[in-house]
Protein backbone atom coordinates (compact mmCIF):
# COMPACT_ATOMS: atom_id res chain seq x y z
CA UNK A 1 0.00 0.00 0.00
CA UNK A 2 1.26 3.20 -0.93
CA UNK A 3 1.21 5.93 1.68
CA UNK A 4 3.34 8.65 0.43
CA UNK A 5 0.29 10.37 -1.17
CA UNK A 6 -1.54 10.28 1.57
CA UNK A 7 0.75 11.70 4.28
CA UNK A 8 1.10 14.46 1.35
CA UNK A 9 -2.55 15.35 1.29
CA UNK A 10 -2.11 15.38 5.02
CA UNK A 11 0.60 17.81 5.11
CA UNK A 12 -1.26 20.02 2.78
CA UNK A 13 -4.14 19.83 4.72
CA UNK A 14 -2.21 20.78 7.75
CA UNK A 15 -0.83 23.67 6.16
CA UNK A 16 -3.50 24.85 4.53
CA UNK A 17 -5.71 24.71 8.01
CA UNK A 18 -2.68 26.67 9.52
CA UNK A 19 -2.28 29.11 7.22
CA UNK A 20 -6.45 29.71 7.22
CA UNK A 21 -5.88 30.08 11.01
CA UNK A 22 -2.73 32.48 10.88
CA UNK A 23 -5.10 34.91 8.16
CA UNK A 24 -7.93 34.32 10.87
CA UNK A 25 -5.47 35.83 13.37
CA UNK A 26 -4.07 38.42 11.16
CA UNK A 27 -7.77 39.61 10.47
CA UNK A 28 -8.47 39.67 13.68
CA UNK A 29 -5.81 41.88 14.79
CA UNK A 30 -6.02 44.02 12.18
CA UNK A 31 -10.49 44.45 12.94
CA UNK A 32 -9.20 45.21 16.29
CA UNK A 33 -6.37 47.57 15.64
CA UNK A 34 -8.91 49.36 13.38
CA UNK A 35 -10.97 49.42 16.15
CA UNK A 36 -8.51 50.73 18.55
CA UNK A 37 -7.72 53.54 16.14
CA UNK A 38 -11.21 54.76 15.60
CA UNK A 39 -11.50 54.45 19.73
CA UNK A 40 -8.45 56.31 19.72
CA UNK A 41 -9.34 59.19 17.17
CA UNK A 42 -12.80 59.46 19.35
CA UNK A 43 -11.13 59.60 22.66
CA UNK A 44 -8.62 62.21 21.15
CA UNK A 45 -11.92 63.91 20.28
CA UNK A 46 -13.42 63.88 23.26
CA UNK A 47 -10.54 65.14 25.32
CA UNK A 48 -9.66 67.94 23.15
CA UNK A 49 -13.68 69.07 23.40
CA UNK A 50 -13.02 69.16 27.72
CA UNK A 51 -9.87 70.95 26.76
CA UNK A 52 -11.61 73.54 24.87
CA UNK A 53 -14.07 73.92 27.25
CA UNK A 54 -12.35 73.81 30.40
CA UNK A 55 -8.68 73.55 30.43
CA UNK A 56 -6.09 70.90 30.89
CA UNK A 57 -6.55 72.07 34.19
CA UNK A 58 -10.20 70.58 34.25
CA UNK A 59 -8.96 67.64 31.96
CA UNK A 60 -7.03 66.72 34.73
CA UNK A 61 -9.62 66.99 37.58
CA UNK A 62 -12.28 65.24 35.93
CA UNK A 63 -9.55 62.07 35.97
CA UNK A 64 -9.50 62.95 39.82
CA UNK A 65 -6.32 64.74 39.85
CA UNK A 66 -6.34 67.67 42.10
CA UNK A 67 -4.89 70.90 40.74
CA UNK A 68 -3.93 73.76 42.02
CA UNK A 69 -1.85 75.40 38.88
CA UNK A 70 -0.68 74.31 35.85
CA UNK A 71 2.97 76.14 34.38
CA UNK A 72 4.40 75.00 31.09
CA UNK A 73 7.62 75.84 31.43
CA UNK A 74 11.31 74.85 30.27
CA UNK A 75 14.25 75.56 32.61
CA UNK A 76 12.20 77.92 34.20
CA UNK A 77 11.08 79.65 31.49
CA UNK A 78 7.48 80.54 30.87
CA UNK A 79 6.52 78.42 27.77
CA UNK A 80 2.75 78.70 25.96
CA UNK A 81 1.47 76.74 23.40
CA UNK A 82 -1.20 77.46 20.67
CA UNK A 83 -2.02 80.87 19.68
CA UNK A 84 -2.59 83.93 22.08
CA UNK A 85 -6.21 83.36 21.87
CA UNK A 86 -6.01 80.16 24.07
CA UNK A 87 -3.56 81.81 26.45
CA UNK A 88 -5.32 81.44 29.84
CA UNK A 89 -4.88 83.80 33.22
CA UNK A 90 -3.04 81.65 35.94
CA UNK A 91 -5.11 80.98 38.78
CA UNK A 92 -3.48 83.35 41.04
CA UNK A 93 -4.25 86.44 38.72
CA UNK A 94 -7.79 85.02 38.58
CA UNK A 95 -8.18 84.71 42.58
CA UNK A 96 -7.04 88.57 42.89
CA UNK A 97 -9.24 89.55 40.24
CA UNK A 98 -11.97 87.45 42.49
CA UNK A 99 -11.37 89.36 45.48
CA UNK A 100 -11.00 92.64 44.12
CA UNK A 101 -14.31 92.62 42.84
CA UNK A 102 -15.64 90.95 45.56
CA UNK A 103 -14.55 93.05 48.57
CA UNK A 104 -13.56 96.49 47.10
CA UNK A 105 -17.16 97.71 47.48
CA UNK A 106 -16.56 97.18 51.18
CA UNK A 107 -13.96 99.62 51.61
CA UNK A 108 -14.53 103.42 51.48
CA UNK A 109 -12.24 106.68 51.51
CA UNK A 110 -12.58 108.43 54.79
CA UNK A 111 -11.67 112.14 54.91
CA UNK A 112 -12.19 113.82 58.33
CA UNK A 113 -14.47 117.62 58.18
CA UNK A 114 -13.15 118.30 61.08
CA UNK A 115 -9.35 118.68 59.86
CA UNK A 116 -7.68 120.63 57.15
CA UNK A 117 -4.78 118.35 56.80
CA UNK A 118 -3.49 114.79 56.25
CA UNK A 119 -5.08 113.50 59.45
CA UNK A 120 -7.71 112.06 58.91
CA UNK A 121 -7.68 110.81 56.14
CA UNK A 122 -7.80 107.28 54.84
CA UNK A 123 -9.17 103.77 54.60
CA UNK A 124 -12.13 101.73 56.25
CA UNK A 125 -13.92 98.61 56.18
CA UNK A 126 -17.99 98.72 56.31
CA UNK A 127 -19.01 96.14 58.65
CA UNK A 128 -22.46 96.24 58.83
CA UNK A 129 -25.19 97.27 55.73
CA UNK A 130 -26.36 100.22 58.72
CA UNK A 131 -23.33 101.68 57.88
CA UNK A 132 -20.94 101.02 61.26
CA UNK A 133 -17.09 101.10 59.59
CA UNK A 134 -13.94 100.38 61.19
CA UNK A 135 -10.72 102.09 60.69
CA UNK A 136 -7.79 103.55 62.57
CA UNK A 137 -7.76 105.77 65.41
CA UNK A 138 -5.03 107.71 63.70
CA UNK A 139 -6.97 107.97 60.71
CA UNK A 140 -9.92 109.84 62.72
CA UNK A 141 -7.49 111.79 64.83
CA UNK A 142 -9.64 113.66 66.94
CA UNK A 143 -12.33 114.29 64.90
CA UNK A 144 -15.92 113.97 64.87
CA UNK A 145 -17.60 114.19 61.63
CA UNK A 146 -16.44 112.65 58.32
CA UNK A 147 -17.31 112.79 54.98
CA UNK A 148 -17.31 108.70 53.62
CA UNK A 149 -16.67 108.29 49.87
CA UNK A 150 -17.99 104.97 48.83
CA UNK A 151 -17.24 102.82 45.70
CA UNK A 152 -19.85 103.59 43.03
CA UNK A 153 -18.91 107.51 43.64
CA UNK A 154 -21.53 108.35 46.49
CA UNK A 155 -20.42 110.71 49.71
CA UNK A 156 -21.96 109.90 52.90
CA UNK A 157 -21.64 111.52 56.07
CA UNK A 158 -20.69 110.03 59.47
CA UNK A 159 -19.95 110.19 63.10
CA UNK A 160 -17.42 108.74 65.35
CA UNK A 161 -18.87 105.93 67.82
CA UNK A 162 -15.62 105.83 69.40
CA UNK A 163 -12.36 104.81 69.38
CA UNK A 164 -9.07 102.82 71.46
CA UNK A 165 -5.91 104.93 71.20
CA UNK A 166 -3.70 101.80 72.40
CA UNK A 167 -4.93 99.11 69.44
CA UNK A 168 -5.62 101.60 67.10
CA UNK A 169 -9.20 101.37 65.91
CA UNK A 170 -12.01 103.37 65.49
CA UNK A 171 -15.64 103.07 64.59
CA UNK A 172 -17.91 105.61 62.68
CA UNK A 173 -21.21 105.28 61.50
CA UNK A 174 -22.18 106.40 57.92
CA UNK A 175 -25.90 107.67 57.26
CA UNK A 176 -26.62 104.80 54.81
CA UNK A 177 -28.28 101.89 54.63
CA UNK A 178 -28.00 99.01 52.20
CA UNK A 179 -24.37 99.06 51.96
CA UNK A 180 -21.89 95.68 50.89
CA UNK A 181 -20.37 94.39 54.10
CA UNK A 182 -16.78 92.44 54.29
CA UNK A 183 -16.83 89.47 54.77
CA UNK A 184 -14.89 88.91 58.06
CA UNK A 185 -12.80 85.81 58.03
CA UNK A 186 -9.63 84.61 60.44
CA UNK A 187 -6.55 85.37 60.87
CA UNK A 188 -5.66 81.87 62.69
CA UNK A 189 -4.96 80.41 59.44
CA UNK A 190 -2.56 82.55 58.35
CA UNK A 191 1.32 81.29 58.52
CA UNK A 192 4.42 82.71 57.11
CA UNK A 193 4.23 82.75 53.14
CA UNK A 194 -0.03 83.07 52.98
CA UNK A 195 -0.85 85.31 50.27
CA UNK A 196 -2.67 88.29 51.38
CA UNK A 197 -4.13 91.67 49.80
CA UNK A 198 -4.65 95.08 50.62
CA UNK A 199 -7.23 97.45 49.12
CA UNK A 200 -6.55 101.01 50.36
CA UNK A 201 -6.00 104.61 48.44
CA UNK A 202 -2.11 105.25 48.72
CA UNK A 203 -1.24 108.64 48.01
CA UNK A 204 -4.97 109.12 47.20
CA UNK A 205 -4.94 106.61 44.32
CA UNK A 206 -8.34 105.27 45.72
CA UNK A 207 -9.46 101.76 45.72
CA UNK A 208 -5.91 100.04 44.90
CA UNK A 209 -4.83 96.87 45.68
CA UNK A 210 -1.61 95.27 46.33
CA UNK A 211 -0.71 91.56 47.14
CA UNK A 212 2.37 90.24 49.12
CA UNK A 213 2.65 87.97 51.72
CA UNK A 214 2.58 87.34 55.53
CA UNK A 215 6.17 87.60 56.61
CA UNK A 216 6.09 86.92 59.98
CA UNK A 217 3.26 86.73 63.20
CA UNK A 218 2.76 87.83 66.46
CA UNK A 219 4.48 90.67 66.38
CA UNK A 220 4.88 93.33 68.76
CA UNK A 221 4.64 96.85 67.41
CA UNK A 222 5.24 100.09 69.27
CA UNK A 223 2.87 102.96 68.43
CA UNK A 224 4.26 106.76 68.08
CA UNK A 225 2.86 107.23 71.45
CA UNK A 226 4.90 104.67 73.44
CA UNK A 227 1.95 102.09 73.99
CA UNK A 228 2.29 98.75 72.63
CA UNK A 229 0.09 96.61 70.16
CA UNK A 230 0.78 92.35 70.27
CA UNK A 231 -0.07 89.99 68.28
CA UNK A 232 0.21 91.63 65.01
CA UNK A 233 0.23 91.00 61.69
CA UNK A 234 3.77 91.68 59.45
CA UNK A 235 3.36 91.51 55.75
CA UNK A 236 5.47 92.80 52.59
CA UNK A 237 2.10 93.90 50.76
CA UNK A 238 3.00 97.43 49.71
CA UNK A 239 1.31 99.90 52.66
CA UNK A 240 1.69 103.49 52.10
CA UNK A 241 -0.11 106.57 53.73
CA UNK A 242 -3.71 105.85 52.46
CA UNK A 243 -3.76 102.85 53.26
CA UNK A 244 -4.32 102.85 57.10
CA UNK A 245 -7.38 101.60 58.13
CA UNK A 246 -8.36 99.45 55.01
CA UNK A 247 -8.64 95.39 55.40
CA UNK A 248 -5.46 92.79 54.92
CA UNK A 249 -7.36 89.98 52.36
CA UNK A 250 -6.82 86.24 52.93
CA UNK A 251 -6.61 83.78 49.82
CA UNK A 252 -10.15 82.81 50.70
CA UNK A 253 -11.49 86.05 50.05
CA UNK A 254 -12.33 87.68 53.84
CA UNK A 255 -11.21 90.10 56.00
CA UNK A 256 -8.12 88.70 58.31
CA UNK A 257 -6.96 91.90 59.56
CA UNK A 258 -6.48 95.58 59.46
CA UNK A 259 -3.66 97.49 57.93
CA UNK A 260 -2.46 99.87 60.85
CA UNK A 261 1.13 100.64 60.36
CA UNK A 262 4.21 100.27 58.48
CA UNK A 263 8.05 100.53 59.46
CA UNK A 264 10.11 103.38 56.83
CA UNK A 265 12.51 105.76 57.09
CA UNK A 266 11.36 107.35 54.59
CA UNK A 267 7.17 107.57 54.96
CA UNK A 268 6.52 105.26 52.25
CA UNK A 269 6.25 101.17 51.61
CA UNK A 270 9.91 99.54 52.53
CA UNK A 271 8.39 96.22 52.67
CA UNK A 272 7.97 96.10 56.46
CA UNK A 273 3.75 96.60 57.25
CA UNK A 274 1.83 95.46 60.03
CA UNK A 275 -2.06 94.55 60.59
CA UNK A 276 -4.06 94.32 63.44
CA UNK A 277 -5.35 90.64 63.22
CA UNK A 278 -9.57 90.57 62.45
CA UNK A 279 -10.07 89.03 66.10
CA UNK A 280 -8.69 91.61 67.78
CA UNK A 281 -10.70 94.06 65.43
CA UNK A 282 -13.61 92.59 66.05
CA UNK A 283 -13.06 92.62 69.95
CA UNK A 284 -12.66 96.00 69.90
CA UNK A 285 -15.24 96.99 67.47
CA UNK A 286 -18.10 95.32 69.77
CA UNK A 287 -17.13 97.54 72.91
CA UNK A 288 -16.90 100.39 71.26
CA UNK A 289 -20.15 100.16 69.91
CA UNK A 290 -21.56 99.18 73.23
CA UNK A 291 -20.02 101.36 75.45
CA UNK A 292 -17.22 104.11 73.34
CA UNK A 293 -14.39 102.58 73.84
CA UNK A 294 -12.22 99.60 74.77
CA UNK A 295 -11.55 98.44 78.66
CA UNK A 296 -8.32 96.46 79.15
CA UNK A 297 -6.50 95.00 82.29
CA UNK A 298 -3.46 95.88 83.43
CA UNK A 299 -0.63 95.56 86.57
CA UNK A 300 0.09 99.12 88.09
CA UNK A 301 3.72 98.86 88.18
CA UNK A 302 6.85 99.89 86.31
CA UNK A 303 8.39 96.73 84.43
CA UNK A 304 11.83 95.85 82.89
CA UNK A 305 12.12 93.42 80.26
CA UNK A 306 14.58 90.60 81.99
CA UNK A 307 17.87 90.14 79.16
CA UNK A 308 21.15 87.53 79.71
CA UNK A 309 23.01 91.20 80.84
CA UNK A 310 20.61 92.01 84.18
CA UNK A 311 20.20 88.35 84.61
CA UNK A 312 23.86 88.27 85.08
CA UNK A 313 24.62 91.05 87.32
CA UNK A 314 21.98 89.82 89.55
CA UNK A 315 22.71 86.84 89.98
CA UNK A 316 19.15 85.29 88.80
CA UNK A 317 19.11 81.47 87.41
CA UNK A 318 16.43 82.92 84.53
CA UNK A 319 17.53 85.15 81.32
CA UNK A 320 13.58 85.72 80.96
CA UNK A 321 10.52 87.06 82.20
CA UNK A 322 9.40 90.66 83.28
CA UNK A 323 11.37 92.23 85.81
CA UNK A 324 8.80 93.80 88.87
CA UNK A 325 11.01 97.25 89.06
CA UNK A 326 8.52 98.99 91.35
CA UNK A 327 4.37 99.04 92.21
CA UNK A 328 2.01 101.71 92.81
CA UNK A 329 1.62 101.58 96.54
CA UNK A 330 -1.69 100.25 97.40
CA UNK A 331 -2.82 99.78 93.86
CA UNK A 332 -4.00 95.98 92.48
CA UNK A 333 -0.30 94.67 92.23
CA UNK A 334 0.69 96.04 95.56
CA UNK A 335 -2.50 94.47 97.23
CA UNK A 336 -2.03 91.29 95.14
CA UNK A 337 1.22 90.99 97.22
CA UNK A 338 3.96 91.51 94.08
CA UNK A 339 7.06 93.19 95.42
CA UNK A 340 9.13 95.48 93.68
CA UNK A 341 12.73 96.04 93.65
CA UNK A 342 15.36 98.16 95.95
CA UNK A 343 18.50 98.41 94.59
CA UNK A 344 18.62 101.72 92.30
CA UNK A 345 20.55 101.03 89.24
CA UNK A 346 21.35 103.27 86.27
CA UNK A 347 19.91 101.33 82.44
CA UNK A 348 20.63 103.21 79.50
CA UNK A 349 18.31 106.36 80.14
CA UNK A 350 16.66 104.85 83.17
CA UNK A 351 16.63 104.26 86.48
CA UNK A 352 15.53 100.41 87.57
CA UNK A 353 14.96 98.67 90.74
CA UNK A 354 16.63 95.32 91.27
CA UNK A 355 16.23 92.72 93.80
CA UNK A 356 11.69 92.36 93.10
CA UNK A 357 10.33 89.55 91.53
CA UNK A 358 10.06 88.00 88.22
CA UNK A 359 7.33 87.27 86.36
CA UNK A 360 7.13 84.12 84.38
CA UNK A 361 3.48 83.36 84.08
CA UNK A 362 0.31 84.91 83.93
CA UNK A 363 -2.62 82.34 84.16
CA UNK A 364 -0.68 79.91 83.26
CA UNK A 365 0.29 81.49 80.09
CA UNK A 366 4.36 81.41 80.11
CA UNK A 367 5.62 84.98 79.95
CA UNK A 368 9.14 85.54 78.46
CA UNK A 369 9.71 88.95 77.39
CA UNK A 370 6.92 92.20 76.84
CA UNK A 371 5.02 90.54 73.62
CA UNK A 372 3.93 87.38 76.38
CA UNK A 373 2.85 90.00 78.82
CA UNK A 374 0.83 92.21 76.42
CA UNK A 375 -0.67 89.60 74.94
CA UNK A 376 -1.86 87.51 78.33
CA UNK A 377 -3.56 90.72 79.40
CA UNK A 378 -4.95 91.98 75.84
CA UNK A 379 -8.02 90.13 76.64
CA UNK A 380 -8.75 91.16 80.23
CA UNK A 381 -10.52 93.70 81.82
CA UNK A 382 -9.89 96.44 85.13
CA UNK A 383 -11.36 94.68 87.79
CA UNK A 384 -10.58 91.00 86.48
CA UNK A 385 -8.26 88.96 88.77
CA UNK A 386 -4.84 86.57 87.37
CA UNK A 387 -2.74 84.30 89.05
CA UNK A 388 0.84 85.67 88.76
CA UNK A 389 3.58 82.64 88.94
CA UNK A 390 7.15 85.67 89.82
CA UNK A 391 10.83 84.02 90.53
CA UNK A 392 11.40 85.49 93.89
CA UNK A 393 15.02 84.63 96.31
CA UNK A 394 15.30 81.91 94.17
CA UNK A 395 12.09 79.90 94.02
CA UNK A 396 8.90 80.15 92.67
CA UNK A 397 5.69 81.84 94.06
CA UNK A 398 2.19 82.05 93.05
CA UNK A 399 0.44 85.01 93.94
CA UNK A 400 -3.42 84.23 93.36
CA UNK A 401 -6.16 86.75 92.44
CA UNK A 402 -4.32 90.21 91.74
CA UNK A 403 -6.69 92.29 90.61
CA UNK A 404 -5.94 94.51 87.26
CA UNK A 405 -6.46 98.18 86.83
CA UNK A 406 -7.62 99.67 83.67
CA UNK A 407 -5.09 100.18 81.25
CA UNK A 408 -4.24 103.72 80.06
CA UNK A 409 -1.90 105.66 77.28
CA UNK A 410 0.20 106.46 80.47
CA UNK A 411 0.15 103.47 82.33
CA UNK A 412 1.24 101.21 79.09
CA UNK A 413 4.51 103.35 79.24
CA UNK A 414 5.19 102.03 82.33
CA UNK A 415 7.83 99.59 80.84
CA UNK A 416 11.76 99.43 80.27
CA UNK A 417 13.37 98.14 77.07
Amino acid sequence: MNRKPRISRTLIAAAAAAAAIIILVLLSLWTRMLSNAEKAEMLRDALESVIEERGEKGLLEMAGVPVDDIRYSSEDLPLYTGNRGSWELLDAEKRAMAIYENASSSVVQIVSADELSDTGQGAGVILSPDGYIVTNRHVTGSGTDFSVLLSDGTVREAHIVGSDSLSDIAVIKADAEGLDAMEIGSSSSLRPGSAVYAIGHPFGYTWSMSAGIVSGLDRMVYTDSGAVIPSMIQTDTLINPGNSGGPLISSDGRMAGLISSIYSRSGSAEGVSFAIPVETVMDAVRQIISSGTVHRGWIDMLSVELNPQIAEYSSLPITDGILVSQVVPGGGADRGGLRGGSEAVQYGQSIIYLGGDVITAIDGSPIRDYSDYFAALFSTAAGDEVDITVLRDGREVVLPNVELVEQTEENSRWLVR
